[in-house]
């Protein structure tokens, strides 16, 4: 025990595992190995890494132990424990299930930036100022991106962040490296790439992010209708559409006609002629 340090031997007896030598060494030879190597973009603390190497080595040599145990001293949350776990494991080389720019081609269905995405990566390791595992997810998803950005391809959005297990955060910051040196470096590489139908079809419900380099501004000269001139045409259409409207109006009123259906030719109570009297409504000499 005396020859690990602190921190590996204080989480190995919480595990249970202080007396499986096998594990502890393990444990400790992935740790020196990590140390050799660089984790970017990534939050992975100095615990964590340690609860991660008893992790896999006890895994690695079939010795039974506590999983959420291995959760709770990591100080991590479940989802980001598996996703350190899963960086690491490419790091040390222990996982042959690794993400390559063609696996990652073929599920985003754009075969077509293959080619361009391996060049990236290739050119991007020689500049690089520190040593980095371009086997990692990160950098495999923003190479691919990168070339989708420059043939002018779309790529659904929550995939592509899914491959890559980084956060929002994490990602925008490599985007932003890695848009610097592909501008640099890339800037006359463009190939047309023919998008698959199907990808339209399979991603309708998936929010997807355009990755198209910035289109430049068309420059058309607009003629723009002087604001006297809108005025007075808005005003007379104004005018022209109520005067019609009012002519409308009094079209459609008609004189009020009688009640009755056939008027009468005389009144029985008034006398036709211009004689005074009162006209009976029966002769009297009948």
């Amino acid at each position: 025990m005396a020859a690990y340090n602190r921190t590996l031997n204080f989480i190995a007896s919480k595990l249970g595992l202080s007396e499986e030598e096998k594990v502890l060494n393990k444990a400790a030879e992935f740790e020196r190995l990590l140390q050799a190597k660089t984790i970017a973009g990534s939050n992975i603390t100095d615990v964590s890494k340690v609860a991660v190497c008893l992790d896999l080595a006890a895994r690695m040599i079939g010795v039974d132990y506590d999983v959420k145990a291995v959760i709770k001293y990591s100080g991590l949350k479940p989802a980001m424990y598996a996703n350190s776990r899963k960086v690491l494991e490419n790091l040390l080389e222990i996982n042959s299930d690794k993400l390559s720019t063609s696996l990652l081609c073929i599920t985003l269905q754009c075969n077509g930036v293959q080619t361009l995405a391996d060049k990236i990566l290739q050119d991007y390791q020689k500049q690089a100022k520190m040593e980095i595992d371009l086997n990692l997810p990160q950098y495999v998803c923003m190479a691919v991106y990168q070339a989708c950005r420059i043939n002018k391809v779309k790529v659904p959005k929550s995939k592509i962040l899914e491959k890559s297990r980084l956060k929002p955060a994490q990602w925008a910051k490599l985007d932003a490296d890695w848009t610097k040196f592909v501008d640099e470096h890339f800037a006359g590489v463009k190939k047309r790439v023919r998008q698959p139908k199907d990808l339209k079809e399979n991603d309708d419900n998936q929010e997807k992010m355009e990755v198209d380099s910035p289109k430049k501004e068309e420059t058309a000269d607009l003629q723009i209708e002087p604001y006297k001139d809108w005025k007075q045409r808005m005003l007379e259409a104004a005018y022209k559409e109520l005067s019609e409207l009012e002519n409308k109006e009094t079209q459609s009123m008609t004189p009020r006609r009688s009640p009755r259906k056939t008027p009468q030719k005389f009144s029985p109570y008034k006398n036709s002629s211009k004689e005074k009297g009162v006209r009976l409504l029966f002769p009297l000499n009948s």
